[in-house]
């Protein structure tokens, strides 16, 4: 860990589908009680969020839009109706040749970027006048990818991660959500990158690496209950969580932070018309957690 703090505090949100609309309403109470996180890390849904924040889109104006989105205005089918017949037909003929052409992922996720570039203007990492740091990995070669401003590059780099940072923070977002399965991984710079929550869900690691000196942590992945599991993406999203709740166990020990759970475990992570909702919760959340954050902010 470098010894030199740039940063009085640093934010961390992790991965989570839809439900990491909690973060957005953690970010607005922050805001409204006058606490400006100087640096931001995030993962998966957890980028996004942090991405809003370090662009600067208002998220009032957000909760408003996203009531009029469609999903499928955002979604690419990464092969049509006609793939799927043939594919069928082929493996029922036992051809083995008919798994090769399976596609990476349900999505291509072009729409998605294109959208999230809309919303972050077409920004790259070293634009932000608030450092953002995007975790993903690189499924081929097992190394934790982290999209950040140049001057945010760590002196001490952090175990089997590179860091990237002349890409537009749309392509980084992208990257970062690239669930497997879901969505066709991203390609940036010869890397096959796909979901960070796969090694890293909640970056903490990062933030202190890049000079945080103290780091609020946001985890949705840890709550009382059973998850709600109805769906192939709940499914998905339930296993990443466990695995890397499993990994931050061990990050946690060794970049003690404040890590804030909020109570999701009601909630899918495909609950795409929650978002207003979500958003609520989280900034309800984290108004009851306010004076824990500045006494601790503080101290």
């Amino acid at each position: 860990m470098e010894k030199t703090k740039k940063y009085r505090f640093g934010l961390v949100l992790s991965g989570g589908g839809f439900r990491g609309a909690v973060h957005l309403g953690v970010l607005k109470a922050l805001q409204e009680s006058g606490i400006y996180p100087e640096i931001v890390a995030g993962t998966s849904a957890g980028s996004i969020a942090a991405a809003f924040y370090a662009c600067g889109v208002n998220i009032d104006w957000f909760a408003k839009e996203v009531k009029c989105l469609k999903p499928w205005k955002v979604l690419d089918p990464a092969f049509p109706l006609a793939t799927i017949l043939a594919f069928l037909y082929r493996f029922w003929l036992s051809k083995p040749t008919a798994l090769s052409k399976w596609p990476d992922g349900l999505f291509k996720g072009d729409k998605i970027e294109h959208w999230l570039d809309d919303l972050f203007t077409g920004k790259t990492f070293d634009e932000l006048k608030i450092p953002l740091s995007v975790v993903s990995v690189d499924v081929e070669s097992s190394e934790t990818v982290v999209f950040c401003p140049q001057k945010n590059i760590p002196r001490e780099g952090l175990r089997n991660t590179v860091f990237i940072s002349d890409v537009p923070v749309s392509s980084a977002v992208r990257a970062s959500i690239s669930l497997p399965g879901i969505f066709v991984p991203k390609r940036i710079k010869s890397r096959k990158l796909v979901d960070g929550g796969v090694k890293n869900n909640v970056p903490v690691d990062v933030a202190f690496h890049q000079g945080a000196a103290k780091v609020v942590a946001v985890d949705l992945a840890k709550s009382k209950g059973k998850r709600k599991i109805n769906s192939i993406i709940d499914v998905l999203m339930a296993s990443v969580d466990i695995m890397g709740a499993e990994i931050d166990y061990c990050i946690h020990k060794d970049y003690p932070a404040l890590y804030l759970y909020p109570e999701v475990q009601g909630i899918g992570y495909d609950d795409f018309y929650m978002i207003p909702e979500l958003i609520k919760l989280g900034e309800e959340f984290a108004k009851r957690k306010m004076k824990k954050i500045e006494e601790y902010l503080n101290s």
